[in-house]
């Protein structure tokens, strides 16, 4: 998983990639030109999306745009036929890295007559991408596998998006929940006690009493040899304050000694970004430090970035639930999407993350603010229900290493949002606008959890022809 600094240091973004090995698997598509190889995603039949193909909706009339980390290898895809030509891209940069073929890929299976685009997500600004995929590309669907650390206000993007649903209203935004389930993530009270850092006393967060276990002032993360450690931390005070809370972080190794360490206050957000270069696996200690206001009702979340969590993550020693969508999971509208086993009975994914997503702040266009957005305190936070839904990962998906087509499995919540833009192309298709989408696929969904709506599974596994058949009603 890649980190980027994206427009202000806090905006912090984490590109959720998908994995490797081998692959085979079912699903239809039009065989490949010049390899024999075909689009074969196991969603496409768990999901029933071929049914609507069979039905005669296969997207024509839509328009999706994918963004992503790169279609870096996308002519190789082009002349295999397993894209078509003539794909949009945002500001004909392609980018470095080829995850966006991969979705590209499997939103055409699933929707073979749909109109693509595509937007780097790292090269070009997160919100540009929404941007000119909504506005120059017209797109009706915009699905991404960008995730944004946990923050406590809304993005600048759902202001954005709400403006592209004004004027479209068959704009669907889907986005995925995210891998940092398996010790990736982590949020907490405050647990204020007295100690010492740096050889001065402080007031430090105890992790073990803020995760209900016993006091423990460190936590802690192994780094592999030659492995970079990037740690982003964000607490629940607004951007651009002079008033807030102000807090440091600090990387220690075995002896106490400091690694790196960050402070900061007006802007609640700090990165902790750490090389191990002692040949050897190396244990560091993460600690965090209030230095100036209460820590009533302070609350605090720790993101682990690439490289060492990349679906599988190098554990904190200390971790919860609650990044599912990340920053950008507190859109109203957004599908948020997880991941689940392709094989019955689709047990969710160990690394798909889980919610609810917590928001402190409700924010207020204001042009002569530094980020343009005025923020004000709720009176008590919002856990918003996300995921909204989860499809299966793990999928069979031709790779290109630009001269070579090999089949392979793509894995992580990355691989589960292409069926879900596949299903709302088809959908839209046979009629249905936003609101139609939306409430037919959350209603229609088979539940996999033990309540209406579940942490981790959302409103359950989708089914596309249920979502049909419900009329959007």
């Amino acid at each position: 998983m890649r980190l980027q600094i994206i427009g202000t240091a806090a905006a912090l973004a984490l590109s959720a990639c998908g994995g490797g090995g081998g692959g085979g698997g079912g699903g239809t598509s039009n065989p490949a030109a010049q390899t024999g190889l075909v689009v074969t995603s196991e969603a496409d039949s768990i999901l029933h999306l071929d049914q609507l193909r069979a039905a005669g909706f296969r997207g024509d009339g839509v328009r999706v745009g994918v963004i992503s980390t790169g279609v870096v290898n996308l002519a190789s895809y082009q002349t295999a036929g397993l894209v078509p030509a003539g794909i949009y891209i945002t500001q004909n940069m392609p980018g470095t890295l080829d995850e966006g073929s991969w979705m590209l890929e499997l939103v055409h299976q699933h929707a073979p007559d749909a109109v693509l685009g595509f937007c780097d997500g790292i090269d070009v600004d997160f919100n540009a991408c929404i941007k000119d995929l909504g506005s120059n590309f017209h797109a009706d669907i915009i699905v991404d596998d960008i995730l944004f650390s946990g923050q406590f206000y809304p993005d600048a993007t759902a202001d954005t998006v709400a403006q592209l649903e004004a004027a479209n209203d068959r704009l669907v935004f889907i986005h995925l929940s995210g891998n940092e389930q398996q010790g990736g993530y982590w949020q907490g009270p405050f647990a204020a006690t007295s100690g010492s850092i740096a050889g001065s006393q402080a007031t430090l967060l105890d992790f073990g009493i803020a995760s209900g276990g016993a006091g423990d002032t460190f936590n802690s993360i192994t780094v592999p040899a030659a492995e970079r450690l990037r740690l982003i931390l964000n607490w629940n005070d607004p951007p651009h304050d002079p008033a807030n809370r102000a807090l440091s972080a600090y990387l220690l190794d075995a002896n106490s000694q400091v690694l790196t360490q960050a402070s900061s206050q007006s802007d609640p957000t700090l990165l902790l970004d750490y090389s191990n270069t002692t040949g050897a696996a190396q244990v560091v200690r993460l600690a965090v430090t209030l230095n100036s206001g209460s820590a009533q009702g302070l609350v605090v979340q720790v993101t682990e970035g690439s490289s060492t969590c990349n679906i599988e993550c190098q554990p904190l020693a200390y971790s919860s639930a609650g990044l599912a969508g990340g920053t950008i999971g507190d859109i109203p509208d957004a599908l948020v999407v997880g991941a689940t086993f392709a094989m019955s009975p689709h047990m969710l994914e160990t690394w798909s993350n889980r919610g609810p997503f917590r928001v402190d702040f409700q924010a207020t266009a204001d042009a002569a603010s530094p980020d343009g957005f005025d923020y004000t305190r709720l009176a008590a936070p919002l856990k918003i229900a996300k995921p909204d839904l989860v499809s299966p990962d793990c999928v069979t998906t031709p790779f290109s290493d630009g001269k070579t087509l090999v089949n392979n499995q793509f894995c992580g919540t990355s691989a589960a949002v292409p069926s879900i833009a596949g299903a709302a192309a088809l959908l839209e298709s046979a009629g249905f606008n936003r609101a139609q989408v939306l409430k037919s696929l959350r209603s229609t969904a088979v539940p996999l959890g033990a309540a209406a709506w579940d942490p981790g599974y959302g409103f359950g596994l989708a089914d596309a022809l249920a979502a049909l058949h419900s009329g959007g009603n």
